[in-house]
């Protein structure tokens, strides 16, 4: 069915291009098609360079271009707020082109556990036989078919296409990832956000959001969607505030239902956690009663991801009795706490990319080892120079073996990060090692692990690649340490030299 651009904005003095027929939007001047219209977005890199990348969208056909600013050019329309229109304006030309029957949509924000807890939800949905996709970090796709992902958001152009996509192979949900980026930039307008959960805050991208209270509002706003029925908080965490008076103030007055191990008047309490290497057991405190849980996800925060996940699902219309009972078949998210056993030694590779990640790893897996607890871990290029000697920091105080290595470096002088790492810090006291390859310093850690010893590969989690100089190397820490546990199987001397 054609569509104009009239019919989307609904412009007081229409120009002529306006009322002409259009093929869809495009935010890539060299990909745009004749008679798409190109929305310039200004670079934040290359600011100057807008309207020549406008001008050559138009060259190449484009109907005409939609600019933040007055570019002077001739089919040229200044929205200032484009950035948060766009979406909507995708989904509607979408659904004019191609009606289709939308998937309910969750969504997921937080620090930690954004990841996880949207992937446990589409699980738990496909358990209970409904087609359910999942967008994030560690792939967008209809369960168990996952692609992966440019972004945890990706842009609104490109998030409304995928969810087109996915109702028309008969998804009915959709559970997605909600970063701060993606809620500020406006990448989720358009999705009408029905249930939303919020796991924690803490130090991560001030690079961007310069302040931890800026980067809370920003999370915030997943709950202001005026499309939202339940809003799902963590009550044990200290930004919790924020997203209670965000879905407090909502005019579309949410149900809140809150969650927590510890405070009293929680909806969903969480009680008794018993820890073993096989995974947890605890109980859940509802207003319908108190359920044993099972599952086989490692950790205190996983108890919690679990539950946000019962709560999200619970709200898309699903028995909570029948969650619970699928809760052993639980796998998470791809490194997210992820296992790799060798007899009586326990590798977990896992994304923990920030001291506060950092201590919740190494502390919910102190109740787990039996001898020594590593940290292997680094700091990426290009990004917050400040948490550096946080990371180093925390691996010190909460491992009894620190071992500091490379993580993305990106463009960035490795010497900087590792010195960075180490400003300020006495390592008196502490077993600590530097080894700045990773792939050897995850060779030492296999090598030198004793019995009883569990070993925390952090940083990079289910990234397949070291970025080095710009230009990403294959590099997997899951598959790395399987090997390095085969060659120390397969060797007849498995001490590594040291170093």
């Amino acid at each position: 069915m054609p569509i104009t651009f009239q019919q989307l904005c609904s412009a007081e003095q229409p120009a002529e291009w306006m009322l002409q027929p259009f093929s869809g939007f495009s935010l890539d001047s060299r990909k745009v098609a004749a008679g798409q219209i190109f929305i310039a977005l200004t670079s934040l890199s290359q600011p100057e360079k807008t309207a020549q990348f406008a001008q050559a969208a138009l060259d190449k056909g484009a109907l005409a271009v939609i600019s933040e600013t007055d570019l002077g050019l001739e089919n040229c329309f200044a929205v200032a707020d484009v950035r948060q229109l766009m979406g909507q304006w995708q989904k509607q030309y979408l659904q004019a082109a191609q009606p289709v029957h939308p998937a309910r949509i969750i969504a997921v924000t937080g620090t930690n556990g954004k990841t996880t807890i949207s992937r446990l939800i589409a699980e738990l949905l496909t358990q209970q036989g409904k087609k359910c996709a999942v967008m994030g970090t560690t792939g967008n796709g209809i369960l168990p078919n996952l692609e992966a992902s440019t972004h945890t958001t990706l842009d609104a152009l490109q998030m409304q296409n995928a969810l087109h996509s996915y109702a028309q192979q008969g998804a009915e949900f959709a559970s997605i990832e909600a970063s701060s980026h993606g809620l500020e930039q406006g990448r989720l307008n358009g999705c009408a956000v029905e249930i939303a959960a919020y796991s924690n805050l803490s130090r991560d991208h001030l690079d961007y959001h310069k302040t931890l209270e800026a980067y809370a509002q920003a999370k915030s706003r997943l709950f202001q969607f005026p499309s939202l029925k339940a809003a799902i908080i963590n009550l044990d965490d200290a930004y919790a505030p924020v997203m209670l008076q965000a879905a407090q103030s909502n005019p579309a007055q949410p149900e809140i239902l809150t969650y927590s191990a510890a405070a009293q008047d929680a909806d969903y309490q969480v009680r008794d956690i018993q820890y073993s290497l096989s995974g947890v057991q605890f109980k859940l405190a509802t207003a319908q009663g108190e359920f044993a849980v099972r599952s086989p996800l490692l950790g205190h925060f996983n108890v919690e991801n679990i539950v946000a996940a019962f709560i999200a699902a619970e709200q898309a219309g699903f028995a909570l009795p029948d969650l619970i009972a699928a809760a052993p078949q639980l796998q998470g998210a791809p490194g997210r706490m992820q296992v790799i056993r060798d007899a009586d030694r326990l590798f977990i590779v896992d994304y923990a990319h920030t001291p506060d990640a950092l201590i919740q790893v190494l502390q919910t897996l102190r109740r787990h080892a039996a001898h020594d607890l590593w940290a292997v871990f680094g700091c990426g290029g290009d990004r917050d120079r400040g948490k550096r000697p946080l990371m180093t920091q925390a691996a010190l105080a909460h491992a009894d073996i620190a071992l500091i290595t490379s993580d993305n470096p990106r463009t960035e002088d490795p010497a900087q990060i590792f010195a960075d790492m180490k400003a300020g810090i006495s390592f008196a006291q502490h077993q600590a090692h530097e080894i700045h390859d990773r792939r050897e310093a995850i060779k030492f850690a296999v090598a030198q692990a004793k019995s009883g010893d569990i070993v925390v590969i952090a940083g990079k989690g289910h990234e397949n690649y070291q970025e080095i100089d710009g230009v990403r190397h294959w590099f997997d820490d899951a598959v790395e340490v399987q090997s390095a546990i085969d060659a120390q199987h397969h060797s007849t001397d498995s001490a590594y030299p040291a170093h």
